[in-house]
């Protein structure tokens, strides 16, 4: 570690010292003194067995990025056995208008919202309403071709379904999410079903229109009711207005190209132009919201208010899904609508899992340390955040 910190010092010191655009203030960042109605107590990093000097490198290496411009803002929450040892945003939530980010800021979180429908789908099959080999065709009739036909529930959960990314011509034109669900199952997947991952949007949107199905209402109500509202989740939300009261706390999104200079290219007086809830990448949330969201999955044998789903779903979904197709454990790989990034070191834990988002944002639970980790930033695919993963498995994996 002695190494490490050196090496970060001198990248500290050469981004420090790199020419700022002109006429621009420095890079702010807020103190890291308790920020008030947080859902967690704030404790110093030896007051839960973690070294100071590691929390001060893993800060201090995500503000060099702040500075050297790899991003234009972020926020950095830590919590450790149910207490935040780490919370500090930096840098600008407006470039243009001069405006710091302030901690507890409402992002766009992109495909962190991937959790979120899958939870609601793994809800249902708890309640019998749906298996998970059952054929998506059994419950919407506009997969029930020969294209679309074999396609199931755990292929859409693991993005197995042969759908691709760049999804159908026409899909975000359908007046619903049902309608874009249809036109996408009757025009059918790129690929056989089970033949490979690929992650697909396509998915999720298809888990959407499942919950839609069988609940019988919009699947942004579902997740309002069961997930946001039993967690307390209050600042996540599911559409945007520029005229709503927590508009403001919404820092702009950024983005550039080939190493140029970030660009806004959206902001909180913007209109949103959807016309329905995406379950793929619509949902807006906090810091604070997400490690609550994290903890509900992390902590599965908690009591039955603070979680959503059974300890037993909850080691299925984290499962390697390939788990039997191969003789080498693999390291990484996607569960049902989860990210995995380690593997549990004794037998009967979790492995670390979370998701990330397009905009810039990832969340990480490490169960068996008991640890959340949230960086949330408005800067547009950007290296960084897997510069955190990387830094977070080797700062606070046992």
């Amino acid at each position: 570690m002695p190494g490490l910190v050196s090496a970060v010092l001198v990248a500290l010191l050469a981004a420090c010292t790199s020419a700022d655009d002109e006429g621009r203030p420095g890079f702010p960042r807020t103190p890291r003194t308790p920020v008030a109605g947080a859902p967690y107590p704030y404790a110093s990093p030896d007051e839960v067995g973690l070294s100071e000097d590691r929390i001060w490198w893993f800060k201090e290496r995500l503000y060099s990025r702040v500075v050297a411009r790899h991003v234009v803002g972020a926020e950095i929450l830590v919590v450790k056995d149910g207490r935040i040892v780490l919370h500090q945003a930096m840098g600008w939530a407006d470039r243009e208008r001069l405006i710091p980010l302030e901690r507890n800021a409402i992002f766009r979180i992109a495909s962190m919202t991937k959790p979120f429908a899958g939870t609601a789908l793994l809800m249902l099959v708890e309640e019998g309403r749906i298996g998970l080999d059952d054929r998506v065709a059994e419950h919407l009739p506009s997969f029930d071709n020969s294209r679309s036909g074999r396609i199931t529930v755990r292929q859409l959960l693991t993005h197995r379904s042969g759908f691709v990314q760049a999804g159908v011509d026409g899909f975000r034109d359908q007046p619903t999410l049902r309608e874009a669900v249809d036109l996408t199952g009757e025009i059918g997947p790129d690929f056989p079903p089970g033949d490979r991952f690929i992650y697909s949007n396509l998915n999720s949107a298809t888990l959407g229109a499942l919950v839609e199905e069988l609940s019988g209402e919009p699947v942004e109500l579902f997740i309002e009711a069961r997930i946001l509202k039993p967690l307390n989740l209050d600042d996540t939300h599911t559409g945007f207005s520029p005229d709503l009261p927590w508009a403001m706390r919404v820092p702009s999104s950024y983005q550039r190209w080939g190493g140029s200079r970030w660009e806004r290219f959206w902001s909180n007086t913007t209109t949103n132009p959807e016309r329905w809830f995406s379950p793929s990448g619509d949902l807006f949330s906090t810091a604070f919201d997400y490690a609550r969201f994290l903890a509900s999955w992390m902590n599965s044998e908690v009591q039955e208010g603070d979680r959503l789903l059974t300890g037993a779903t909850v080691e299925e979904a984290l499962a390697d899904p390939m788990a039997g197709d191969t003789a080498v454990a693999r390291r990484r790989y996607y569960g049902f609508q989860w990210e995995i990034y380690a593997p549990p070191t004794r037998s009967g834990k979790l492995p670390v899992f979370g998701h990330r988002g397009a905009i810039g944002t990832v969340g990480l639970a490490f169960p068996e340390e008991d640890v959340l980790v949230l960086f949330l930033t408005q800067s547009k695919e950007n290296e960084v955040v897997d510069e955190v993963i990387e830094m977070a498995l080797e700062v606070f994996r046992e």
